[in-house]
């Protein structure tokens, strides 16, 4: 970093295996240190023990980026004390975990989100709804960045377009999502009886419990998932509208989007900054937009190809990794 000061930067993250800590702290380690930062990363320990001990490692530090811990009041003021100049990060409505947790809302993580967006040094939002908070928290634009979760496009190729006989219609994601996919029952019914040759995949770590449709599951395994997402046709993204999903960062609709897979998703939170209806994917608010938008897709082979590509270039322009890692030095080393 040429007539810059280097930084010693630590980053507090959920886990080494947790993907928001891959994706927003752990890839972008070597991009900082290429511009001459000195960059450590650790787990927010969970003991007392390991949190006093925290607070002499963070004095030692230019910044330090929290990573969506929400600690209680009387250890955040020991760690604002440590060091001043920490930054928060965050891709989840974090604000509102007891809606997560299926427990009455109380505002107890609200006030400690506001707490501490209010006392960083600076705060990245991971999509435009997350920012609202910390704007309101802090009274104003400064310091607040809005980046989401990036993707690698090194990693996915984009899919090849021969027309194979049959359509196959694609979700990834976790067991605990698997409820939002169930959204699709009613509508994927009635698409699969004029589509008779196509099926779902399914790639998780469990089948869902889908009676009566075409299913085929997959097992979730890292190396095979960026030639699972090119096996699909069209990628799938249904979502609940609420306080805790409009915070999501839509990684998944980007995943397909990388592979050149045309996504159809749910118009909540960032789904609708990403995709411009009809070029770049589609959105779908109700049943019949469901139906409509997998059928001109399943119909039209030229049009699932077109939109594919869009997709990818959105990515490739907005959402990849490179373009993250710059904006995240830039807002980094502006802070000091």
């Amino acid at each position: 970093m040429q007539g810059e000061k280097a930084l010693r930067i630590l980053f507090l993250i959920l886990g080494r295996d947790k993907p928001s800590s891959r994706k927003r702290a752990l890839d972008s380690l070597e991009y900082l240190r290429s511009r001459g930062h000195e960059v450590e990363a650790r787990v927010f320990p969970s003991g007392l023990v390991g949190r006093m001990r925290l607070l002499g490692v963070m004095s030692r530090f230019d910044v330090v980026v929290l990573q969506k811990k929400l600690p209680d009041p009387a250890y955040f003021a020991l760690m604002k004390r440590a060091n001043g100049n920490m930054v928060y990060d965050y891709d989840d409505a974090v604000m509102f975990h007891e809606v997560e947790r299926r427990e009455p809302l109380k505002g107890r993580f609200l006030q400690r989100f506001s707490s501490v967006a209010e006392s960083c040094r600076g705060v990245i939002a991971g999509n435009r709804y997350l920012a609202e908070f910390a704007l309101a928290a802090r009274g104003g634009e400064d310091g607040v960045i809005i980046l989401p979760t990036p993707v690698d496009i090194g990693v996915y190729n984009i899919k090849n377009y021969i027309n194979y006989k049959g359509l196959t219609i694609g979700w990834i994601g976790t067991k605990g999502n698997i409820k939002h996919l169930r959204k699709l029952a009613g509508p994927l019914t009635i698409f699969f009886k004029s589509h008779p040759d196509a099926v779902l995949r399914v790639v998780s770590d469990a089948a869902p419990d889908m009676p009566g449709l075409p299913l085929d599951f997959k097992p979730w395994r890292a190396e095979d998932e960026a030639d699972d997402l090119r096996s699909f046709d069209i990628g799938v993204m249904p979502l609940s509208d609420d306080i805790w999903t409009r915070g999501k960062g839509g990684y998944k609709l980007l995943q397909y989007m990388a592979s050149g897979v045309p996504a159809v998703a749910a118009p909540v939170g960032i789904n609708s900054d990403i995709i411009k209806d009809g070029v770049n994917g589609f959105l779908a608010g109700d049943d019949d937009s469901w139906v409509n938008s997998l059928s001109a897709l399943a119909d039209d082979p030229a049009l699932r190809e077109r939109v594919g590509r869009a997709g990818r270039e959105t990515v490739e322009r907005d959402y990849s990794l490179s373009h993250y890692n710059h904006r995240l030095a830039l807002f980094l080393e502006g802070l000091i």
